[in-house]
C-alpha cells in the first residue's frame, strides 16, 4: 500500500455476504480501490473453514490483500485498544477501525449499530454490502436482477440485509470517499 493511496479495509461480514452470494470473485472488481483484508479478521475467518478457503484463495489469486495488523504504529495500537476496552468491539471490526481512523481509510462492515457512531465522529468513509451492490448497479457491474439475486441468496443463507430487492433500497446518487 503506497502512502496517500485510499484503500477499503474490509471486515468479514462483508466477505461473508459475498461468499453466500456466489459473488465473491466480484468483490474486489466493484469499487476503484484496493481491498485489505488485516491478520485479525482473517483469525475471524478461522472459525468458518469454508470462507477462509474462500479469501485464501482471492489473496493467492491477488484479488485481495492481506495485511498484518501494524503492531509497530503506537497511535493505531492505542486506538486499538481503546476501542477494545470501552466499546467493547471484537478483534477484527476494532482493528479495522483503529487503522481506518489512523490511516484515513475506507472500512467495509455492515455492522452499523457499532460502527456507525464511531465513523461518523471520526470522519471515516464507511461501506455496507448494500453500498458494494449499489455501486455495482450504478457503474453496470450488476444489473438489479443479479443484485436482487444476491440479496435472496444472502438471505437465505441466514446473512441480514435491510431489503428483500434492490428497488427497497435508496442508493447514495453522489460518492464520496474522502
Amino acid at each position: 500500500m503506497s502512502s496517500g493511496e485510499k484503500i477499503i479495509l474490509i471486515d468479514a461480514d462483508v466477505v461473508s455476504h459475498f461468499i453466500q452470494a456466489g459473488e465473491i470473485l466480484y468483490l474486489p472488481k466493484i469499487f476503484p480501490f484496493k481491498i485489505y483484508i488485516l491478520d485479525k479478521v482473517m483469525k475471524e475467518l478461522e472459525r468458518f473453514p469454508n470462507r477462509k478457503q474462500e479469501v485464501d484463495n482471492l489473496i493467492n489469486l491477488k484479488l485481495l490483500n492481506p495485511m498484518d495488523f501494524p503492531e509497530k504504529e503506537h497511535e493505531i495500537v492505542k486506538e486499538y485498544l481503546w476501542i477494545k476496552k470501552v466499546m467493547f468491539y471484537g478483534d477484527g471490526e476494532s482493528a479495522c477501525l483503529a487503522v481506518a481512523k489512523i490511516s484515513r481509510n475506507i472500512i467495509a462492515s455492515n455492522n452499523l449499530r457499532d460502527i456507525k457512531t464511531y465513523c461518523e465522529r471520526h470522519n471515516i468513509v464507511y461501506l455496507t454490502t448494500m453500498h458494494f451492490l449499489c455501486y455495482a448497479l450504478q457503474h453496470h457491474i450488476f444489473d438489479e436482477a443479479r443484485c436482487d439475486s444476491f440479496i435472496k441468496t444472502v438471505k437465505a443463507n441466514g446473512g441480514r440485509l435491510p431489503v428483500g430487492k434492490m428497488t427497497d433500497y435508496e442508493c447514495l446518487k453522489e460518492w464520496r470517499f474522502t
